[in-house]
């Protein structure tokens, strides 16, 4: 086995370990923000504030990608062969696992990619790896340690780990950071 597909090997252990640990945070704080929503709008009425999210405006976020080498694009084009709506049965697996290859090819996530051929088990060609490929794998693991990150310093996180006494001084500093005119 040679140094790239050691990286390959042990990149994805670790994207295994904190894609979960990402999901399972996630998860929770959709819960959160939904509750914190709620009571920032209760604070807001009770206070005769207007509510910061009667106007909200929607982001749409570029995202650009990145190019596949040709081992990543032959596993793209496996993976859409297996799963593709016209070419076999319309499960609810092979459906996600194609929309799964699709996202990741959009947002240059080889990991995602990587993952969905797993669900079809279909192999990469390791031999053809490039440290770019290798670069490219670190960088999605980057990306969702710092959405943990942005997850865990956020004002609906902070609010929901906060004693009673804080969480009306939260909601406020939210309002007055996010929606001072």
């Amino acid at each position: 086995m040679n140094y790239k597909q050691s990286q390959y090997y042990k990149l994805r252990r670790e994207w295994k370990e904190i894609n979960s640990e990402y999901n399972d945070i996630k998860f929770i704080f959709d819960k959160i923000v939904i509750e914190f929503i709620k009571q920032v709008k209760i604070f807001c009425h009770q206070t005769d504030q207007r509510n910061p999210f009667d106007n909200e405006v929607s982001e749409t976020q570029n995202v650009g990608g990145v190019e596949l080498s040709s081992s990543f694009k032959k596993l793209y084009r496996k993976i859409m062969v297996n799963s593709h709506p016209d070419r076999v049965e319309n499960s609810e697996k092979t459906k996600k696992i194609y929309t799964q290859a699709n996202t990741a090819k959009k947002e240059g996530n080889l990991q995602q990619l990587l993952d969905a051929s797993k669900d079809l088990s279909i192999a990469p060609n390791l031999d053809e790896l490039t440290m770019h490929e290798v670069d490219v794998l670190k960088d999605n693991i980057n990306e969702i340690k710092t959405k943990i990150k942005n997850i865990k310093f956020s004002y609906p996180w902070m609010w929901f780990h906060a004693n009673l006494n804080k969480k009306k001084f939260i909601i406020i500093d939210f309002i007055e950071f996010n929606f001072a005119k």
